[in-house]
């Protein structure tokens, strides 16, 4: 790791290329004197040892026995381990030890032997065609004028000087080995607080702002690691304190009613909130990111947005989404090219005016016709005074008929406005569901039995109680059973049925009668809504009954369900919490 920091290097191996450097030349300069220096000594000695081998062939050259001294200068030459040459004053050889005189050049130009010939002593190193190699030659001049020549081959040499160089080596490899580990020690002391400060800053850019430096020294490295850790605090808390911000913010976006959509630059989002993402059918963490055209598909607010943007002006538009909600949407620009979209849901608000006008169609047109009959029959009953007694009881039977109508309109509609205006329930007490069964049962079964119809209570041997209103619960099983039995035809079939589902009370009323159409079971329970409008009112049906009993169950904190097929009949279901033991529903 701190091989691959540039500082460590710059500090490591420059110390390091120096003193690797210094050793060489040092090494160099050892060698070359550690060369001269064996040479010199082996030039001194050799100075001696052909001073001795004169002393022993001085004899043999003054009395000139050069065969003599052919014969036994190897000996000489085996003990000195070295060549021997005797050369004449005129630089003729007269004897050696690996060559024959005769074939041998006149020596006296020799450099070796021109020395010796002016101080006695002379030595040299050269090619020696003889013996085809490198030798050092050493020769000293007798008293007899002749010349003594010592040479060694420069191999034997560099062999003593090989053993000489590897000593030298080991030890300049210890000492750059050494020296090498000290600048490792130095660059590691002086870089190892800056690599771990760098990697604290680093740390910092990550979010890792609770690291912390424990180099704590008195100079100038230890006043910025105080001084990081310092900065690294700071900024620990502004960044808790913009999460906490941030935080407090999108807790007040998401619960926010009103969708909420926030982009920068190009329209990239950057927001969402749970109620945008419900209203255009996102999903509120993949959008962000995302051009705001690639999740949002509708032009007219893409156009509207993109001219907000280039304008800087705000606007606001209606929008009716393909699930059919109808939204209010205001638009305002954000600096650098952003735009906050923020949408309101008027749906429940455009469904309310629709239900609100057809509430007023339907009232109206309820209670035009019987009024119009009335109003009719009383103008006849008025205008003609010969009329028949037996036509004016016709005719004021046909206006109590309609005066009963607007009765039942004018209380279901009472009803309704009163389940509707409460919260909760006018009166709470414990209610027996099979006596308010039975009690329903027995008020109905005379209808029941004037169109030959069965009409009875499945047996049951549960006691389901709920808390609610007596009066209502009563009234909305009275609307099922009775609709059951307008809606059966002669000789039909009515089953009432009390029964325990899932912890919660069901009332069922199962007839075989006429059946609903598919397309009509989620509508049933709208006001004024009647599958056979002209049926519904030769019955005397005001179109509310359903719509009550929905109400009923809701303010019970229960739910309706309904199954039907055309012509087989319908089951109607109250589904009601029930009382537990300790009075709690």
């Amino acid at each position: 790791m701190l091989l691959r920091s540039r500082l460590f290097r710059r500090l490591f191996l420059p110390y390091l290329a120096l003193i690797v450097s210094m050793a060489g030349v040092l090494g160099v300069l050892a060698a070359t004197r550690l060369r001269h220096s064996h040479v010199e000594d082996r030039r001194r000695a050799f100075a001696q040892e052909a001073r001795l081998v004169a002393r022993m062939v001085r004899a043999d050259l003054q009395d000139r026995r050069f065969e003599e001294l052919q014969r036994t200068l190897p000996d000489i030459a085996a003990l000195l381990r070295a060549r021997i040459t005797i050369i004449a004053e005129d630089g003729s050889v007269l004897a050696d030890t690996m060559a024959h005189p005769r074939d041998m050049d006149n020596h006296r130009l020799r450099p070796e032997i021109v020395e010796a010939a002016a101080t006695g002593e002379g030595a040299g190193i050269r090619w020696s065609d003889t013996v085809r190699a490198d030798l050092l030659y050493v020769a000293v001049r007798t008293d007899s004028g002749c010349y003594v020549r010592l040479a060694e081959p420069l191999s034997r040499l560099a062999e003593h000087l090989a053993a000489l160089y590897w000593g030298l080596a080991i030890a300049l490899l210890a000492a750059v080995g050494a020296a090498g580990v000290l600048c490792y020690v130095f660059a590691l002391r002086h870089t190892r607080p800056l690599f771990d400060l760098a990697n604290l800053a680093e740390a910092f850019a990550r979010g890792e702002l609770e690291r912390r430096s424990t180099f704590d020294k008195g100079d100038e490295v230890g006043a910025l690691a105080r001084a990081l850790n310092d900065m690294g605090a700071s900024l620990a808390g502004l960044v808790s304190q913009v999460a906490r911000d941030k935080q407090r913010l999108l807790t007040i976006v998401s619960a926010m009613g009103d969708g909420l959509i926030a982009t920068v630059r190009h329209q990239h989002v950057v927001l969402a909130n749970p109620a945008a993402a419900s209203q255009f059918a996102l999903d509120a963490d993949k959008v962000v990111g995302k051009p705001l055209w690639e999740s949002v598909r509708y032009e007219t607010l893409l156009k509207a947005a993109a001219t907000v943007v280039q304008s800087g002006r705000p606007d606001a538009l209606d929008l009716t989404t393909t699930s059919g909600r109808v939204l209010r949407i205001d638009l305002r620009p954000l600096p650098e090219s952003g735009l906050v979209l923020v949408s309101h849901d008027k749906t429940e608000s455009a469904r309310y005016d629709e239900l609100r006008r057809e509430f007023v169609a339907n009232v109206s047109h309820e209670l035009r016709t019987p009024l119009t009959l009335i109003k009719g029959f009383v103008e006849t009953l008025r205008d003609d005074a010969d009329l028949e007694p037996r036509k004016t009881l016709e005719f004021l039977g046909i206006i109590e008929k309609h005066v009963a109508q607007l009765t039942n309109l004018v209380d279901d509609l009472l009803d309704l406005a009163e389940l509707e205006s409460r919260p909760g329930l006018p009166r709470a007490a414990k209610v027996d569901l099979s006596q308010t069964v039975q009690r329903v049962v027995d008020l109905v079964r005379p209808a029941a039995q004037k169109k030959e119809q069965s009409l009875e209570v499945a047996p049951s041997t549960e006691t389901l109680v709920v808390a609610g209103d007596p009066d209502y619960l009563e009234r909305a099983v009275m609307n099922l059973v009775d609709n059951a039995i307008k809606y059966t035809p002669a000789r039909g079939g009515i089953r009432v049925a009390l029964r325990s589902r899932d912890g919660k009370a069901v009332v069922e009323v199962i007839d075989n009668g006429i059946g609903i159409p598919p397309d009509a079971l989620p509508r049933i329970w709208e006001r004024f809504y009647r599958v056979d409008k002209s049926r519904s009112r030769e019955m005397g049906g005001t179109g509310l009954g359903l719509s009550i009993v929905k109400h009923v169950a809701q303010v019970h904190g229960g739910s309706v369900e309904v199954e039907s097929k055309v012509g087989e009949g319908s089951v109607f279901r109250i589904v009601l919490p029930l009382m537990h033991a300790n009075g709690v529903a």
